[in-house]
């Protein structure tokens, strides 16, 4: 290996083709490394081979007439060297580092700089490339093999006389997720101390019930929302362990394993998405929604992250079209949403409590003007408000909490969760329990049908997280049935 290598290196020949492929081939094995849980769909796979494969190729075709201007034809020599480092950095900065116009623009004037530099050591730098694509191949197969054998029906499937349940009372129901919007409970403590008070007077004043201590079971929105809406416990056996990466909870949640949905289908309800981003769409999967206001081509092909809609406007729209009855809105946005993600991004514990403080009010304002439209249009109707997970207020960042074992406040901090529920006047609200999102719709359900099977089998009130330790991660248990705070690593 080792003298073909040596002699590859020492030929004259240019080996365009296989530089140019080197150039793309890390790029496109490192995102599916790090991103196969978000991009697995197989419109994902052909823009990938476009944009690091063929495109590169229609480049090298391109540049034997560009190096042809008289500016650069004194260039090429380096052509080849040029347009395999160009290629090679500005992939990696577009794929891995989401870097914006203006830095793409200095990492291409930086690659034509390297290429002048290094193009004698071309041949050592395809190998270069070549051998990391390698290694990342190799540590692409298990996380291939994972997302494969990796099935939601193993935990989602709820027994037949439960997806069947006939509902005696049929309202308007409208689910509404300001990601991250911590409960009342822990607003008004350490680490938050906020006074958030004028807003749960405004929801009393128009009759919505506020749920104290109530708090999600996992600590990221896919998780979280999965669990909630399959309305069982995954207990992160669709997470892989090597990397913390979720699979396939898209299915769970606006897929084929929305037992929440499927339930309301059974019922003759229609349903309808109204978000602001690409986090459940991007991977493409069949949507069990009947309709969804990101339409197919707004949607990224790589990165997940907000999508230029309004929430508002599109509401609004769908409701002077639709029916009056039997309807079931999941509106979801991004806001107050937590702390930053990343400790180099991080602004410190206190400024980030800051600017959690600001989103507050303006994840308000949100609520407040999504509340009167949908009471214009339905004053009866069931409006839901529920977090997905707490706001993270009191860490540095986000990640830290799965880098540490977390303190009870901290705890708290993570999974503590807004639910606020207006019904209408004429259902019964006696003897209501909601403690955390798995069961949210048992109860929900059981209120509107009064069957008695959605309460024998619910689940257990608790929330779990990952932790990385020793180059993987494990599972803790850190909330139990009781609300009280553990730290139990689970058998996994």
């Amino acid at each position: 290996m080792i003298s073909k290598i040596r002699t590859f290196v020492e030929s004259n020949t240019d080996y365009k083709y296989l530089t140019i492929f080197a150039a793309g081939l890390y790029p496109f094995l490192h995102y599916f490394n790090s991103n196969l849980h978000i991009s697995n769909s197989w419109q994902q796979l052909v823009f990938m081979l476009g944009l690091c494969f063929v495109i590169p190729i229609i480049l090298l075709k391109l540049s034997k007439f560009i190096f042809k201007l008289k500016f650069l034809e004194r260039f090429e020599s380096q052509r080849l060297a040029i347009l395999n480092i160009t290629i090679f950095l500005v992939l990696i900065g577009f794929l891995v580092f989401n870097y914006k116009k203006k830095v793409t623009v200095l990492v291409i004037v930086l690659s034509f700089i390297l290429g002048l530099i290094l193009y004698k050591h071309i041949k050592k730098i395809v190998v270069s490339q070549l051998i990391i694509s390698l290694v990342s191949a190799f540590t692409l197969v298990p996380v291939m093999i994972f997302a494969f054998q990796q099935n939601n029906k193993d935990w989602a499937i709820l027994e037949d006389d439960i997806l069947k349940i006939k509902l005696q009372k049929t309202p308007n129901i409208f689910v509404i997720q300001p990601d991250g919007y911590v409960n009342r409970s822990e607003i008004n403590s350490k680490p938050y101390e906020l006074d958030n008070e004028y807003f749960y007077n405004y929801l009393e004043k128009k009759g919505f019930m506020d749920f104290e201590n109530f708090r999600s079971n996992y600590y990221s929105t896919m998780t979280s929302n999965a669990s909630m809406f399959a309305m069982k416990h995954h207990y992160y056996s669709n997470t892989f362990s090597k990397t913390g990466k979720t699979f396939n909870a898209n299915e769970a949640i606006v897929g084929k394993y929305n037992n929440v949905l499927n339930i309301l289908k059974n019922n003759g309800y229609s349903s309808h998405l109204m978000t602001d981003n690409s986090f459940f769409l991007i991977d493409r999967k069949i949507s069990n929604f009947d309709f969804i206001n990101v339409k197919p081509y707004q949607l990224p092909f790589v990165h997940t992250g907000k999508v230029n809609v309004n929430i508002e406007i599109d509401l609004g729209n769908v409701l002077d079209t639709i029916s009056s009855s039997r309807n079931f809105f999941f509106i979801e946005k991004t806001i107050p949403s937590h702390i930053r993600h990343s400790k180099a991004s991080s602004l410190g514990a206190l400024k980030e409590r800051e600017r959690y403080a600001n989103r507050l009010q303006e994840a308000n304002d949100w609520l407040t003007g999504l509340i009167e439209t949908i009471e214009d249009y339905d004053s009866e109707a069931l409006v839901i408000i529920v977090a997905d997970h707490g706001g993270y207020v009191g860490f540095d960042y986000t990640m830290e909490a799965i880098e540490r074992e977390m303190s009870p406040i901290e705890t708290l901090s993570c999974f503590s969760s807004i639910l606020s529920i207006k019904w209408p006047r004429d259902i019964k609200t006696n003897n209501l329990e909601f403690r955390s999102n798995v069961n949210l719709f048992r109860s929900i359900f059981y209120n509107l049908s009064e069957e008695g099977i959605l309460l024998k089998n619910k689940e257990k009130n608790e929330s779990y997280i990952p932790l990385r330790e020793d180059g993987k991660f494990n599972y803790y248990k850190c909330i139990d049935d009781n609300r009280n705070i553990t730290h139990e690593k689970m058998d996994k």
